[in-house]
Formats: structure tokens, C-alpha cells, sequence
């Protein structure tokens, strides 16, 4: 059988090569011969970066231009009709193209679009809100919106095949927890959504005070608010009866709740519940505080993976870590696998924990302890403390601040070895 190169194969598997490459590539081989010219039309879709045009925008709309005009469906024969699956543009106001990227959008809805992915990097003063059938399309699996505006359309949400939504940066009107509510809860399938929230600064008012997710369909959930500017109460409530996994970071929201997360599998929590953020401290009279995060973490308890940062553990244990970790794992019954970032009081007194949670005879396999110092006895009474009561510990990691000599990690090593394990198979390894 003699070699065969890329003319020999048909055109629906050439578009197809080329529907993997971004879109100023795919037209590069339009120069190769006739039969090019027209291939990098027939792609199911574009992949658009504005920055790979002139600043006078003339390139890109005609670009553009052509690739929809050549996609119409009244220009195309049923050879050549294909469906626009995938749309994604990476867009700012330094390229000229006249304000028209809401009717691009637009467009490319009504042309039935399956994986639509806008980043637009805009001044504050120039906000390019989405079209309004963008909250309604029949076809939409995948949608990423970035730095965009999003604004109430009037009518019910309708999202029959949404799978998985990344909004980050975005700006909201006046109803934005509405907005956020409907894109939500009216996606019926629903499986993954990431939530970045905009940063605060004085050229954003911020509207979205109230975020509430609630989904009977969402299995994966990532939220961040990487704001540190206290002033405003912000107020984040999670209703998820099917999620599986949960990354939670955020600095500044007073009052965090959940229900209804029985099938949570896995969660990474980053935040510090706005203790000593636009607030008081967390003092031991203050009550309300304190029963939020203690809801939070009984929200949480079905848990077998946990990841848990510093910043959390400070705002949850303001006192000493190791007085209260034994009771508060006695919550997690079900947990496998624990990746605690240590945080060392400033105040450190000698203890001996003796109480033993159930989830160290039963469950617990895989723990990880980060930040620790090589001259604070703390952390290593705390290894310690797993190594003797974890009766099916497999595996026991620590990661040190400090760059570790080898002697150092030897003597870390050997004092681990001669405490009395209390499983034989344990692992212990540190970096």
C-alpha cells in the first residue's frame, strides 16, 4: 500500500484536523492549493484572538465576515451544511470592531453554537453586556463567559443542555443574584460550574451581595472571591443535593451556607468566614460568628477527601489547632484522605491529645501536612498524633517551609520511626 499524504483524505476529515488548530492557523493553509482555499470555511467553528489582527480591526471583521457569510445556511449546499459547535474569541477595546461583539455573539446562537467561550478585556468605562438569547439557546453544552456583562433578559431562563458554565470576572446590573439564581437552577443538567467573582475596586459597584447555588443537577463547584476590601456584607448559600466536589476560596463573604451536600465527596476550603475583614475579630463572645462556621463544617461533614488552608483553620480555631482537632475530626466520620496546611500558634503551650476521633480507626488512610517548621515542636507532636492513633493510616506526608538538610531529615525521620505506630503499613514521607 503506498503513503498517502494529507490531499488524499476527504474534506470532512481535513476540517476536522484543522478544527483543532486556532483559527489564524487553519486560514495559513488556505496558500497550499485550490482545494484549501475554501477548507478552513467548512471548520465547525472559530477560534479568535483579537491580538493576532491589526488595531484597526479591518482584518478581523472581515475574517469574520466571510466565515459567516460562507456559513449561512441559504450559501451552503447540503454537502457542505455543518452546525457552528464551537465559537471562542478572546477580545479587547484596543481592536476596532465597532461595538459589534454582542451581535457576533448573538449570531452565533442563533447558528445553534455547542461550546461558546467569550473573554472580552475591556476598560471600565466600555462594558460589552451578552445578548439576551444567550439565556435561551437550545444547544449550549458549554459556556465560559469572561469579563462580561450580564443583565436580567425579562423572561425565563431556558438552558435544556447546559453541562458545564465558567462565569469569572463578570458585571452584573442591579438583579444580578437573580440572574446568577435563574443561570443556575433553570440549567436542568447542570454538571460543572466555576464562579469567579470580580474584584471590588472604586470603578465597580457591586450588586451581587446575595449568591445563592442551588441545583438538583451539580456535581463539581469551584468559587473564588479573592477580595480583601471589607464595608460590605456578602452572603454565599450552597444547595446541592447531588455535589460531589467542592473548592471554596474566599476572603470576603460574612455568612457561608450550606445544605443538602450528602453526596459531597471532596472539598478544598480557602477562607477565612471575613474574620478581621471589614468585621471584629473572632473573639470567644462572638457567638454569631462562631455558629456559622461551626454550620458550615457540620454541612460538610460527609466529607472523605478534605483539603483545609491556614487562613481557615486560624478563623475556626483562633485558639490552638491541636486543643480542638481531635474534636472537631470527630465530625468528619467518613473521611479518607486529609491535607492539613499547619498553622503554629503564636503562643505555643506543651499538650498531650489523647481523645481519638472514629474516623482514625476506621477511614482515614492519606494525611498531608503542609507549612511546618523545622524548630517548631508543634507540628512534629502533631505528626505524631496521627502516626499512634491512625490504625489504617497508609500514608503520612510532610511538607516543611524550611529547606530540609539531609541530617535535619534524618533526625525528622528517626524520631517519627520510634513513636508507636499504630499501623504497621504507614508510610512517612517528608519534603
Amino acid at each position: 500500500m503506498g503513503r498517502k499524504n494529507l490531499n488524499d483524505l476527504p474534506d470532512y476529515l481535513l476540517t476536522y484536523i484543522l478544527s483543532y488548530l486556532p483559527t489564524k492557523d487553519s486560514v495559513r493553509t488556505s496558500v497550499l492549493s485550490k482545494r484549501w482555499e475554501r477548507l478552513w470555511l467548512m471548520v465547525q467553528g472559530l477560534d479568535l484572538n483579537v491580538k493576532d489582527f491589526p488595531l484597526n480591526g479591518q482584518a478581523f471583521a472581515s475574517l469574520v465576515d466571510k466565515y459567516m457569510e460562507f456559513n449561512a445556511s441559504e450559501n451552503l449546499s447540503m454537502n457542505h451544511r455543518s452546525t457552528m459547535r464551537k465559537f471562542k474569541i478572546k477580545y479587547n477595546e484596543f481592536v476596532n470592531y465597532g461595538g459589534r461583539l454582542r451581535e457576533l455573539v448573538s449570531t452565533v446562537v442563533d447558528r445553534k453554537v455547542e461550546h461558546l467561550d467569550v473573554e472580552a478585556k475591556m476598560l471600565p468605562s466600555i462594558r460589552d453586556f451578552m445578548p439576551d438569547n444567550i439565556f435561551k439557546s437550545k444547544t449550549l453544552v458549554f459556556l465560559k463567559l469572561v469579563s462580561v456583562g450580564l443583565a436580567n433578559p425579562g423572561f425565563v431562563v431556558s438552558l435544556p443542555c447546559l453541562k458545564t458554565m465558567h462565569l469569572e470576572n463578570n458585571f452584573y446590573t442591579e438583579d444580578g443574584p437573580l440572574v446568577i439564581k435563574s443561570l443556575i437552577s433553570d440549567c436542568p443538567v447542570l454538571e460543572d460550574l466555576t464562579l469567579v467573582r470580580l474584584p471590588i475596586d472604586r470603578n465597580h459597584i457591586e450588586f451581587l451581595l446575595f449568591l445563592r447555588v442551588k441545583s438538583q443537577s451539580l456535581k463539581r463547584f469551584r468559587y473564588a472571591f479573592a477580595n480583601n476590601r471589607g464595608g460590605t456584607d456578602f452572603l454565599v448559600e450552597i444547595d446541592a443535593p447531588l455535589l460531589e466536589y467542592l473548592t471554596f476560596k474566599d476572603n470576603q463573604s460574612d455568612i457561608i451556607t450550606v445544605k443538602n451536600l450528602s453526596s459531597l465527596y471532596g472539598i478544598n476550603i480557602d477562607t477565612k468566614f471575613n474574620v478581621e475583614i471589614g468585621g471584629s475579630p473572632l473573639k470567644p463572645g462572638n457567638d454569631i460568628k462562631r455558629n456559622t462556621i461551626r454550620a458550615f463544617l457540620l454541612g460538610i461533614s460527609n466529607v472523605r477527601r478534605m483539603i483545609i488552608s491556614k487562613r481557615t483553620i486560624e478563623a475556626a480555631f483562633p485558639n490552638s489547632l491541636l486543643h480542638i482537632l481531635p474534636v472537631f475530626l470527630e465530625s468528619f466520620q467518613n473521611l479518607k484522605n486529609l491535607i492539613l496546611e499547619f498553622s503554629v500558634s503564636r503562643h505555643p503551650v506543651p499538650i498531650r491529645l489523647s481523645y481519638v476521633p472514629r474516623c482514625f480507626l476506621l477511614t482515614l488512610e492519606r494525611v498531608e501536612l503542609k507549612g511546618l517548621i523545622v524548630e517548631e515542636e508543634s507540628g512534629r507532636n502533631l505528626a505524631r498524633y496521627f502516626l499512634e492513633n491512625s490504625a489504617v493510616l497508609k500514608k503520612l506526608n510532610l511538607r516543611f517551609r524550611d529547606s530540609l538538610t539531609t541530617k535535619q531529615a534524618r533526625k525528622i525521620s528517626n524520631d517519627l520511626l520510634t513513636c508507636a505506630k499504630c499501623s504497621s503499613k504507614c508510610k512517612i514521607i517528608i519534603h
